[in-house]
């Protein structure tokens, strides 16, 4: 109960302009906590999943690669389906579903994070809003007491610097998370764009039947298809 009491004391001391500040905090932290539990929710392991759906291509199972897409969480499994759905396709036509399918996605990955900029841009100058309306209360205060002894000013002062040290707070609070998601996104994107080359790679290969050559997953045997292909 005395936390809360101190922190809304604070605000009311910190005047009108913490109210600005107060919204773009509550808006930066809910922001911050929907993208890390969506970047939680990602698929953690690349190469795994490369390994998996490389493994059913070896032996010619398509829609086996497809349900390990199914079965895993994230945008990455989702994005390779698109192109396994495609797999008899030629590379070209591959390459270019997979670049539209990441391109829908990357959006997926970006939202929101120009609301945590902005906030990161104004909200010093909200602050500094604050300091201009503490100084004007301070002046005030000398014009009605007729004299600036520190008592006079101390509270439109104490406005002025509570809201200056509270516009900076939030501001660096948000640059740090806006700079953590931006190296966060840059770093998946990558490894998408990665895992869609590989796959065309590899189902170019299943295509005009020759072993896929990856560091990824062992086939089965290189002949594997030949004596299925015999078998029917």
């Amino acid at each position: 109960m005395d936390f809360f009491s101190g922190f809304y004391n604070f605000l009311v001391r910190g005047g009108p302009a913490m109210i600005g500040l107060l919204i773009c905090s509550v808006v930066a932290v809910a922001i911050v906590i929907e993208r890390l539990w969506f970047f939680a929710q990602q698929h953690g392991d690349s190469k795994d999943l490369l390994r998996q759906i490389g493994s059913k291509i070896a032996v010619d199972d398509i829609p086996g690669a497809i349900r390990v897409c199914d079965e895993q969480k994230g945008m990455l499994p989702k994005i390779l389906k698109f192109g396994l759905l495609r797999g008899t396709k030629n590379r070209a036509d591959i390459t270019d579903a997979l670049s539209i399918a990441l391109m829908e996605h990357l959006n997926s990955l970006e939202r929101n994070l120009a609301i945590i900029g902005t906030i990161a841009v104004i909200a010093p100058f909200v602050g500094l809003f604050g300091t201009v309306l503490g100084i004007i209360h301070a002046f005030d205060d000398i014009a009605l007491k007729g004299n600036s002894t520190p008592a006079v000013v101390a509270a439109g002062v104490s406005e002025a610097l509570i809201t200056t040290a509270a516009g900076l707070f939030v501001a660096v609070i948000a640059v740090i998370f806006f700079n953590y998601f931006k190296s966060r996104i840059k770093t998946y994107n990558q490894e998408m764009i990665v895992a869609a080359n590989q796959l065309a790679e590899m189902l170019h290969f299943h295509n005009v039947g020759e072993p896929i050559p990856t560091e990824l997953y062992t086939p089965t045997a290189p002949s594997s298809r030949a004596a299925a292909g015999a078998a029917k």
